[in-house]
């Protein structure tokens, strides 16, 4: 009997054979994830930019250039500026800018802001003063006033002077050869002695201008060439001093400021 109370028990739904066991997969953790905007893979740089209201246009910017290059011109020249440029200049209209570009102009003219800047390139570090060697136009007007200046000497004292008298002698070809240069050096120098003077004023007053330049070049050899077939043909010969020197250079400088007085009305003409 005692037996079979064992096997009885042993069999018994309140025993377990099953021992504990231990939890080798725990159950993940679930987090929540919030939703990616669309902008986030945007780039910043590709984001368009808020336009500015009171951005200015390519007008206004010459103009208040252009007032700016008149008043420091105004400035270092001296010239009387009246109390009410002062608002004008601070203004943010453009009405009354304009209006003072105007007034600016009438009180500096003929001086012009492009004339002004093309003058400014060859000024000094301090802005004092204009550096004519720098300037390549009077460069070229030295080299050709040396130029004919020496010439001018060496005919001179070959063809009028007793330095070489008795001492060489020169075939009709070589005496025709030595006075056709000398006489274009003359004319030459005469024109140089004209426009020398007219082009370091233009540069003083800032009233040269890059379109200026040919118009001069044109005048220099008008008035050569004009001093030129005066002085072959004789034509104010009888009416002029024996000495031939101041003859030939008193030619070139009439026929120089006759071609000044063309160069400036051809000039008038390319500017309509």
């Amino acid at each position: 009997m005692n037996a079979i109370f064992e096997k009885v028990k042993n069999r018994s739904p309140y025993a377990s054979e099953t021992t504990e066991s231990t939890i080798e997969n725990p159950p993940e953790e679930i987090i929540i994830v919030q939703p990616i905007e669309e902008d986030a893979f945007i780039p910043v740089e590709t984001k368009p930019l808020p336009i500015a209201a009171t951005s200015k246009t390519a007008f206004e910017i010459l103009i208040e250039k252009e007032i700016d290059t008149m008043l420091q011109f105004s400035i270092r020249k001296g010239k009387k500026i009246i109390a009410e440029i002062g608002s004008l200049v601070e203004t943010k209209k453009l009405s009354q800018k304009i209006v003072l570009h105007e007034m600016r102009r009438d009180a500096i003219h003929p001086v012009t802001p492009k004339s002004i800047d093309y003058v400014n390139q060859y000024r000094d570090n301090t802005h004092a003063r204009v550096v004519l060697l720098s300037l390549p136009t009077f460069r070229q007007f030295t080299i050709i006033a040396i130029v004919s200046t020496i010439l001018t000497i060496l005919g001179y004292c070959l063809l009028e002077s007793d330095i070489f008298t008795g001492k060489y002698t020169f075939t009709d070809i070589a005496l025709l050869i030595i006075n056709q240069v000398y006489t274009v050096a003359t004319a030459f120098l005469g024109s140089m002695l004209y426009f020398f003077p007219k082009l370091i004023k233009q540069v003083n007053n800032s009233t040269l201008t890059a379109h200026k330049i040919p118009f001069y070049w044109l005048a220099i050899f008008l008035g050569s060439i004009s001093a030129i077939l005066l002085i072959n043909t004789k034509v104010f010969a009888p009416y002029l001093i024996d000495d031939t020197l101041l003859h030939n250079l008193f030619i070139a400088l009439v026929c120089g400021f006759i071609a000044d007085i063309l160069y400036g009305n051809i000039q008038a003409i390319a500017q309509l």
